[in-house]
């Protein structure tokens, strides 16, 4: 399996056959930055432009695309190129050679509206497995206490999410984590700094 990241929350997941699959590449990520890249399908967590965006969708070309209720009402009746999967709290499903299990995580008092759904993911790739906490400001979702993952992608940016403070109190809940790859601090580099000197002697983090 490898794994690229990209601005704010993005990523994309290769498998070791070959099939990709892009999460949460938003209005943060250039638009050029994603020429003559494809994926095979698209994976989105919740509404907002730093997660969401048709542009950036349409760029990377995939034939289908997994997105909650809200999001799909936001895609609108307009004809598009590639299939819309809708998601929702509790499922398990396969993507390509991609396990995914889908929960809902609470993303806390200060959005500018509330969302029907807001979603983090646990994948299981190549037999690794990943946690993604989305867009995460209380502790929620599924139990991390008998956890082990390969990776925990943590966001750790405040305000919106967890803080560096909170990120590191989160990621001991573990049972085990390999790796820690923080996100979602690209407006406030200064947090993944503070996160780094908060966590870094107990974990590996990216």
């Amino acid at each position: 399996m490898k794994i690229e990241k990209l601005e704010q929350s993005g990523f994309i997941f290769e498998t070791e056959n070959g099939f990709r699959l892009a999460l949460d590449i938003g209005r943060f990520t250039p638009i050029e930055k994603l020429e003559g890249v494809e994926v095979d399908a698209f994976l989105v967590s919740h509404i907002h432009g730093d997660h969401f965006s048709i542009d950036h969708i349409r760029a990377l070309g995939p034939k289908k695309v997994y997105v909650n209720n809200e999001c799909e009402e936001a895609l609108g009746e307009d004809v598009l190129p590639f299939e819309i999967v809708t998601i929702k709290d509790g499922d398990n499903l396969k993507i390509g050679d991609i396990d995914l299990k889908v929960f809902n995580v609470d993303h806390g008092p200060n959005v500018s509206a509330p969302l029907e759904e807001n979603f983090g993911f646990l994948l299981e790739v190549d037999s690794k497995k990943i946690y993604f906490a989305g867009d995460m400001f209380y502790e929620s979702g599924i139990d991390v206490s008998n956890l082990e993952v390969d990776l925990a992608l943590i966001p750790v940016g405040g305000f919106y999410t967890f803080g560096p403070e909170e990120a590191s109190v989160f990621i001991r809940k573990f049972s085990k984590i390999n790796e820690v790859v923080s996100m979602h601090y690209d407006k406030t580099p200064e947090t993944k700094i503070k996160f780094l000197e908060l966590a870094e002697s107990d974990f590996k983090i990216s």
